[in-house]
C-alpha cells in the first residue's frame, strides 16, 4: 500500500489528502501537539486543528487533555476496522436506496445484445450470470478464467445446477485439472473463447484476440434467443468432439433447458437400461399454443447428418417427436425439459 491508496482510503472516509497526511505523521512520531504537528507539515495551526477535529469525529485520532493536548494516531487495525464499518454501512443505504426507485418497464427491443468494455466487467457479468442460473450453465473457458470462475461454478452444481464445462488447453499455461475435479462434466478441448450461458436464455462471450494468455477487454452480453440458440448448438458440438475428462452418469431427476444436451444424457441412461419419464415445457408447432407435453421416453433420435434430433414421448396413447425450442417438422418444440426414471418396459 502506498500514501496515495491511504489517500484514496481517506476520502472513501469523507476525509482530505491532508487529514491523511496529518494521520501517518501521528502514527509515525506522535504524540505529537499541534505546533509540532504544523512544524513536521509545514501547514498553519489552524488547518491542523481542523484535520484533527475531522479525524477525531472518525474516531482515528486521539487526544489528551493536557496543556497543550497531545494526540496520537489510532492503530492501522483500528483505521481499516473503521473504514470496513462504514463502508458497510454506506452500502446498506446505497442498496436501500437502490431498491426505492421505481423503474419504469423498457420497451422490448428488437436486438438485445450488450457490450461490456473491461475484463473486471466481463469476470463480474460472467459470475453474475452463473449465480443467476436456475436449471442448467454451458461454460468454456482456458485456464485463468476457470480460476476466476470455478468457485461459482462448484456452488451452482451444490444447489442443483447442471453445469457443462469445456476447459480449454492454452499453449504455455497449464490447466490444472484438479481444481475442476469437483465439477461433474468437464470436457477438455483445443482453445478458443470464454463463454457462460445460463438457462438458454443468456450469455456472456468473449474473444481473445491479443494472445491466448491475454486477458480480454471486450464482450458481449446476450439476451438475443437467436444467438443463444446458435452458441449452444456450436457448444454441442464442441461437446461430442471435446476428450472428457469426468463425465459422471446423470442422477435423475433432473432438468434441462439444453435441448441437445438433455437428448445426449437420455440416450446414455437408455443404453444402461434405465426407464425415462419425461415432462416437456414449450409449444405444439401446428397451433403455436404453448403447452406441456407429459409422457414415457420410448425413443431419442439423434442424427447428425440430417440434422434432426427429438425425443419421441409416448402420452395418452400416441406417439409424438419433441424437437428443440426451432423445432419444425416435430410435434412439439422444446423449451424446458424435465426427466425423472420409471420403470424400464413398464
Amino acid at each position: 500500500m502506498s500514501a496515495r491508496d491511504l489517500k484514496d482510503l481517506f476520502r472513501c472516509l469523507g476525509l482530505t489528502r491532508h487529514d491523511a497526511e496529518v494521520y501517518t505523521v501521528l502514527l509515525m512520531q506522535g504524540p505529537l501537539t499541534i505546533t509540532g504537528l504544523a512544524k513536521e507539515l509545514g501547514k498553519h495551526r489552524p488547518q491542523i486543528y481542523e484535520s484533527l477535529e475531522r479525524l477525531k469525529s472518525k474516531g482515528l485520532v486521539e487526544a489528551s487533555e493536557g496543556k497543550p493536548a497531545l494526540y496520537r494516531a489510532v492503530e492501522p487495525d483500528v483505521l481499516i476496522g473503521i473504514f470496513d464499518e462504514e463502508m458497510m454501512s454506506l452500502k446498506e443505504r446505497a442498496v436501500m436506496y437502490l431498491k426505492s426507485i421505481e423503474r419504469e418497464t423498457p420497451p422490448p427491443t428488437e436486438y438485445t445484445v450488450w457490450m461490456l468494455r473491461s475484463y473486471k466487467g466481463l469476470i463480474r457479468r460472467f459470475r453474475d450470470v452463473i449465480r443467476r442460473a436456475e436449471v442448467d450453465l454451458a461454460v468454456c473457458g482456458g485456464p485463468r478464467f476457470l480460476r476466476d470462475i470455478v468457485g461459482d461454478l462448484v456452488s451452482a452444481q451444490e444447489r442443483g445446477i447442471a453445469v457443462y464445462v469445456i476447459a480449454y488447453e492454452v499453449p504455455g499455461e497449464a490447466l490444472d485439472l484438479d481444481m475442476l475435479r469437483p465439477l461433474k462434466k468437464v470436457k477438455v478441448a483445443v482453445s478458443g473463447d470464454l463463454m457462460v450461458i445460463r438457462d438458454s436464455e443468456q450469455g456472456v462471450l468473449a474473444q481473445r484476440r491479443l494472445g491466448p494468455r491475454a486477458r480480454p477487454g471486450y464482450g458481449l452480453l446476450i439476451e438475443e434467443p437467436a444467438l443463444i440458440d446458435y452458441l449452444l448448438h456450436d457448444f454441442f458440438n464442441r461437446w461430442i468432439r471435446s476428450k472428457p475428462m469426468r463425465d459422471e452418469s446423470l442422477k435423475l431427476p433432473a432438468s434441462f433447458t439444453m435441448f441437445r444436451i438433455a437428448v445426449l444424457e437420455a440416450m446414455r441412461l437408455i443404453r444402461e437400461g434405465i426407464g425415462l419419464w419425461a415432462r416437456l415445457e414449450g409449444r405444439w408447432v401446428d397451433t403455436g399454443k404453448q403447452g406441456v407435453l407429459e409422457g414415457r421416453v420410448v425413443d431419442v433420435v439423434m442424427d447428425m447428418t440430417t440434422g434432426l434430433v427429438h425425443f419421441v414421448v409416448e402420452s395418452r396413447g400416441a406417439r409424438i417427436r419433441a424437437g428443440g425450442p426451432d423445432a419444425i417438422v416435430e410435434e412439439f418444440a422444446t423449451r424446458k425439459i424435465h426427466l425423472k426414471e420409471v420403470e424400464a418396459g413398464g
